[in-house]
């Protein structure tokens, strides 16, 4: 996938190697921040051929994890859908089971109201992982490593197909975390852009990443 945005260099975004746009120009962090999430005129994407992409649908923008981790919400429905996919047919035969009992002994409860009441069976895993209240650690949800390692599993475990975003990793992570971040990156092949406020001497925490940077007269450098 390519990232054009206005005048400047256009950026590839690849998998297994995370691309990172950094910037101390303030315009420019606004404009590229504000563009992935509002698909505007000054931010487009593209596929590898040219052809126009609506930026919503291919980068899942997460921001900064400090304070947009509410991963449940985000990521509920993919993972209800993968994890109805990968139940054995014991498991399923089991939750089957489970379920038939459930609704039986509520039947013989309602039969003690002197009323015409019944129950209506529904067979549907979603509705029961969801009764389950399936949700993310909440210990480990506090640290933001952890947060954007899950991001990057939860794109791998559901097959999720758009570029992971994120912004002010630098804010969260030592230099060993972002390199082990990377690592993880590169290892699933999920493709993952960065974008950065930072100065240019910062470069060496991005080391293993394709560095892009804006500087604050708006000249380009890739390095």
């Amino acid at each position: 996938m390519k990232i054009s945005y206005a005048a400047h260099q256009e950026i590839d975004v690849s998998n297994g190697k995370p691309t990172v746009i950094a910037t101390n120009n303030p315009v420019a962090y606004h404009d590229l921040v504000s563009g992935i999430q509002n698909d505007s005129n000054v931010l487009k994407c593209y596929s590898d051929d040219y052809e126009d992409l609506e930026t919503e649908h291919v980068i899942d923008w997460v921001g900064d994890v400090g304070i947009q981790s509410h991963l449940d919400d985000r990521y509920n429905l993919d993972l209800l859908k993968h994890l109805a996919t990968v139940l054995t047919d014991d498991q399923r035969k089991s939750i089957t089971d489970i379920n038939n009992q459930l609704y039986t002994l509520i039947q013989q409860c309602l039969f003690m109201i002197d009323l015409p009441l019944e129950v209506t069976y529904d067979w549907d895993l979603k509705k029961l992982f969801k009764y389950c209240k399936i949700h993310f650690n909440s210990e480990s949800m506090k640290k933001p490593y952890a947060i954007m390692e899950s991001i990057i599993k939860v794109h791998l475990e559901c097959g999720i197909k758009s570029v992971v975003g994120l912004t002010n990793v630098a804010h969260y992570l030592n230099q060993q975390q972002i390199q082990d971040l990377f690592m993880l990156i590169k290892a699933t092949g999920i493709p993952t852009l960065l974008i950065e406020f930072t100065d240019m001497k910062q470069k060496k925490l991005y080391a293993n990443s394709d560095f892009y940077y804006i500087d604050e007269d708006f000249v380009d450098w890739h390095v």
